[in-house]
């Protein structure tokens, strides 16, 4: 059965290992890493305090702030990396190659922001990964069955985001945002049951197409920052931004429909 602590521990080794390789050198694939570290953490977090005491749920309150602050430094230069990755599957011209440039000198700044604030964070992070590996040692062998992690991570996402609008663009990405938190609950049990394992790929699968919907709105404000206002690279930009928003909802839609069917019940105890 899935062990919540056992996944902390895992999860808190990784980002250890992350901030290193980042602090190192900030190239693509480390900041990516890191970011996803960032968010698994704070994913097994969630499981944590539906499944642990009070007390470690307030020790991990000063954690959760700070992985924030890392994955959101994390975040604007995964982000860049991303739209300059997609920008080569649009017809190259001067305006494609001016937002590339720009995008480019974004990272740069984006990096040294990051890197700035982990050489300032790393020790603090440190010291409160070991504070709640130590609160969390009276629950080291704590379980959660595959039924039961099913429903925590149903539940988690139903009070998240089954009240919400996948017409108006925050609340979609608001969805995108939920949807991809409850698949990191579920993934902490994909080694030991199929039915978890079953969850987080119907997560992953939505959280593909609404990804890709939300790095070209992105990419799109980016380019009229940038571009002038009849700039053809907006005009491609913005008809492909627009097929994945109505792909984007469709996913969005399903998922509710398949999920939010399931009446809202509280966490495993």
């Amino acid at each position: 059965m899935p062990q919540p602590v056992t996944v902390f521990l895992r999860q808190s080794l990784a980002l250890k290992t992350a901030i290193a390789s980042c602090l190192k050198e900030p190239a693509q694939k480390p900041v990516h890493k890191l970011r996803s570290s960032t968010r698994r953490l704070e994913a097994t977090l969630e499981l944590l305090n539906f499944s642990t005491d009070l007390a470690v749920r307030r020790k991990s309150r000063p954690l959760r702030k700070a992985l924030r602050k890392i994955r959101r430094a994390a975040g604007s230069v995964r982000d860049l990396d991303v739209h300059r990755y997609l920008l080569k599957s649009f017809k190259k011209g001067a305006d494609i190659v001016r937002l590339d440039h720009d995008l480019a000198s974004q990272r740069e700044k984006a990096a040294k922001v990051l890197g700035d604030h982990l050489k300032k964070s790393e020790k603090k992070i440190g010291e409160l990964l070991r504070d709640l590996e130590t609160a969390l040692k009276p629950t080291f062998g704590l379980e959660v069955s595959g039924k039961d992690l099913v429903r925590l991570t149903r539940s988690w996402f139903a009070k998240k985001a089954c009240d919400l609008d996948p017409q108006e663009d925050d609340q979609l990405h608001s969805i995108r945002k939920a949807g991809k938190t409850a698949r990191y609950i579920a993934e902490s049990g994909v080694e030991t049951s199929k039915v978890t394992a079953a969850l987080a790929s119907r997560f992953e699968r939505a959280q593909e197409t609404l990804g890709a919907w939300h790095d070209h709105l992105l990419l799109l404000e980016e380019a009229r920052a940038v571009l002038p206002a009849q700039s053809p690279a907006i005009e491609q930009i913005q008809q492909r931004a627009v097929t994945l928003r109505q792909e984007a909802n469709s996913a969005a839609k399903h998922l509710l429909v398949t999920i939010c069917s399931i009446p809202y019940r509280s966490g495993v105890h």
